[in-house]
């Protein structure tokens, strides 16, 4: 018999079924009223004890194999318990790693700043805790991705959507492996500044490598038509979860490329490693 909640019920029916059946052959009300008078000569004969014997034998087998199936589960979710253990201690010495790795990059680059000034090279605590506030930070953002150009209010076919149905749809048309599941959070951010404003929605996934997927594939929006809706997919623009200082980066990026875009509209401008870069375009 294998262990099983099914299996526990069914044995513990069986013992009591054998107490009952014990109880008859002896006379007596239950067996807890069993007595060594009860099983004297005169009252009990050597087949009913022989037939006694045999239902126990039985029992005594369907019992062994129940508790060694048990023996073996509970190893088995032992073995389990080890691994899940050891894998959130990779997990978390990762995450120790990579704030270590940010703590040291900001302490040089603090101490390099200090050197140059001749001062004190003594790191302060201060700049080790926004050190390590920054790595937190970070590490939140890379698991976020935002959708620009949504309405505030969706439509499909007159009826209303939410963002998080927007949202699945996205992961369907360009086909990504992430699922609703992988779905922690959907919010509009910043305020609402007028009727027709148009808010960025913010994504919280369960990992970042779930949001580098979205963003490699989300190019494919562009070619995506549709009808009855309030909005369209292929003015949709989705981007990665950047710090203030990265948005100040890329929003004087998007300048320069306009620009030159302006100037010499016989090539291809597109933003590449926080630089702008020009292609030829294509003759037919």
């Amino acid at each position: 018999m294998e262990f099983s909640v099914s299996t526990l019920h069914e044995l513990e029916k069986k013992v009591e079924n054998l107490s009952d059946s014990i109880s008859a052959k002896l006379k007596c009300r239950k067996l807890e009223d069993l007595t060594l008078d009860s099983l004297r000569p005169k009252s009990v004969t050597k087949e009913i004890l022989a037939s006694i014997v045999l239902e126990m034998r039985s029992m005594i087998c369907d019992s062994k194999s129940v508790l060694r199936s048990a023996s073996e589960k509970v190893d088995e979710q032992k073995s389990d318990l080890i691994r899940t253990k050891n894998q959130l201690i990779e997990c978390k010495s990762g995450k120790l790693d990579s704030v270590k790795e940010t703590v040291q990059s900001e302490m040089k680059s603090f101490s390099e700043v200090v050197k140059s000034k001749c001062v004190s090279s003594k790191i302060s605590p201060a700049k080790i805790k926004m050190a390590v506030h920054s790595a937190i930070r970070e590490e939140d953002r890379a698991k976020n991705f935002i959708i620009f150009g949504a309405p505030e209010e969706l439509e499909c076919e007159e009826e209303e959507m939410t963002d998080l149905e927007l949202v699945i749809d996205i992961l369907g048309i360009t086909k990504c492996s992430v699922d609703r599941q992988s779905i922690r959070k959907c919010e509009r951010v910043g305020m609402k500044k007028s009727a027709d404003a148009k808010r960025p929605i913010k994504v919280t996934l369960k990992d970042a490598e779930s949001v580098r997927e979205v963003l490699s594939k989300a190019k494919s929006l562009k070619s995506f038509q549709t009808d009855g809706y309030n909005y369209e997919y292929c003015k949709l623009f989705v981007s990665p979860d950047r710090s203030p200082e990265e948005r100040l980066t890329r929003q004087n990026l998007v300048k320069e490329m306009k620009e030159k875009i302006k100037n010499d509209p016989g090539k291809r401008y597109y933003i590449r490693n926080n630089r702008v870069c020009a292609a030829e375009i294509p003759t037919v």
